[in-house]
């Protein structure tokens, strides 16, 4: 039988590849001259608000901060408020859980979660960026791209507020998910965002059905 804490896990795990997905899609800049690169890269330390929404009809509100190796999402899910920390550098991964005061770690792979955390990216320098063109997001005035992603095939529409270099928004083509970008803002973040909170008990992710975070969980 499957505990309340080990379900919250479990459920916090499959809701972060959503959440991450959305946080920091592009690593490096275009090359010079290269065609068809991304647009821009979400590499500086920042923070946002999230919405994403499944074609089955959830919402998720979400809040994201990264820096460098260091990324963490906060979500409210049945009444819970959940952490999930990546940190690449020490190869773990935390899913808080404030009301238990407990964390459930699992190690960072690279080569098992690559493309698959803000930290490795969800799509890279060799995935297709075509522009379609203007178009105004929430009042904001936008570029489109059509990204088809080099690995998957997978294709997305992105809208980016060119001038100050935003994403605003993303959306699968076949209307499996959409993110929306609020109140995104660039500049250092609390190294205490990063940190398991003092008090709080430890203990390993159960190997359970839908903790697993293969490449055919995205989205």
């Amino acid at each position: 039988m499957v505990s309340p804490v080990e379900d919250a896990g479990m459920n916090s795990s499959r809701l972060f590849l959503f959440i991450v997905a959305g946080c920091c899609l592009l690593r490096p800049e275009p090359l010079p001259g290269q065609e068809g690169a991304p647009p821009f890269a979400m590499d500086k330390p920042s923070s946002a608000d999230l919405t994403i929404t499944t074609k089955q009809g959830m919402t998720i509100q979400a809040k994201t901060y990264l820096d460098g190796d260091k990324m963490r999402s906060e979500v409210s899910m049945n009444g819970m408020d959940m952490a999930t920390i990546v940190r690449k550098d020490k190869r773990k991964i935390y899913h808080v859980m404030a009301s238990q005061k407990m964390v459930m770690e699992m190690d960072y792979d690279p080569d098992k979660f690559k493309g698959y955390t803000a930290v490795d990216s969800a799509f890279g320098l060799q995935d297709k960026f075509e522009v379609v063109g203007p178009e105004t997001v929430d009042g904001v005035a936008c570029t489109k791209y059509k990204v088809t992603s080099d690995k998957t095939k997978q294709v997305f529409y992105f809208w980016l507020d060119v001038p100050r270099k935003v994403p605003v928004r993303m959306a699968s083509e076949d209307g499996s998910f959409t993110i929306l970008w609020k109140n995104y803002k660039v500049g250092p973040q609390d190294p205490a965002l990063f940190e398991i909170p003092a008090g709080y008990q430890v203990m390993p992710m159960p190997n359970l059905p839908g903790t697993e975070m293969p490449g055919d969980a995205a989205p």
